[in-house]
């Protein structure tokens, strides 16, 4: 890939973001977008040594170039059911984890068939999101606000779905002490497969940070709301931690 984003105006490095986001919102193929991005990157850079602006290439809409570029290539159907395989699979293993932290392992008819809806319906409205984003020009108050609303929209499908199965449904599945952790080992072994797929730490070392401390916090004579609330104080000052590592070693690298 050429090496052109340093001498490419902000504007048309912009673009460039928001045309991947969009393309990969609109689910299609990785390489395709890559190949896309690699090839206006050169016209742009021509355009700008020409001091031309990305209108020249883009026209005046880049919401409808957007449109236009997506609707000329093919969904990767395949590829997009992959990651949803994936992100429902993480998810299941994180909630098999937090209710053998809580209680034990157990499954009511309304939970199996509710969770992978509802997992899958987050998935589209994060995608119809980010795909507005990208066509649309928001300013970072405005995204915060439309994320943060969606992150409360999914919260709230969950949410809901725990207390109407709470109220209507009996336990369809439990597992013994034996059941609870060989689940628990699988679900580890979900986040290390996981890990090892994307190359990233993050599918191991957030189920630490979520778990680690209620774990170790219920070995200790804190009980109750002390233990929740130090719990939590832990969980998200490791978050933070671990996000601010993160950004620094982006930009350094």
């Amino acid at each position: 890939m050429l090496d052109v984003n340093q001498a490419l105006s902000k504007e048309s490095q912009n673009f460039l973001e928001n045309l991947r986001l969009y393309l990969f919102s609109s689910g299609k193929k990785t390489a395709e977008i890559e190949d896309i991005i690699e090839e206006l990157e050169v016209h742009l850079l021509e355009a700008e040594r020409n001091k031309k602006s990305v209108e020249h290439i883009i026209g005046k809409s880049p919401k409808e170039y957007m449109e236009q570029l997506s609707d000329e290539m093919s969904i990767d159907f395949m590829g997009w059911l992959k990651y949803i395989v994936m992100i429902l699979i993480g998810a299941f293993s994180y909630w098999v984890i937090a209710k053998a932290i809580n209680g034990g392992i157990e499954f009511s008819l309304w939970e199996i068939i509710g969770y992978p809806f509802a997992g899958i319906l987050s998935v589209f409205i994060y995608m119809m999101c980010f795909r507005y984003m990208a066509s649309h020009k928001l300013s970072k108050v405005k995204q915060g606000v439309l994320l943060y609303g969606l992150g409360i929209i999914s919260i709230a499908l969950f949410a809901g779905l725990i207390i109407f199965s709470g109220i209507y449904s009996t336990t369809f599945i439990k597992l013994d002490n034996t059941g609870n952790i060989i689940a628990v080992i699988l679900a580890i072994s979900i986040f290390i497969l996981i890990s090892l797929w994307s190359k990233s730490w993050v599918s191991i070392i957030i189920p630490i940070l979520l778990y680690a401390p209620e774990v170790l916090l219920k070995q200790t004579h804190y009980q109750g709301n002390v233990n929740l609330i130090l719990s939590s104080l832990i969980t998200m000052l490791g978050i933070l931690l671990y996000c601010g590592y993160t950004i620094r070693k982006t930009k350094s690298s």
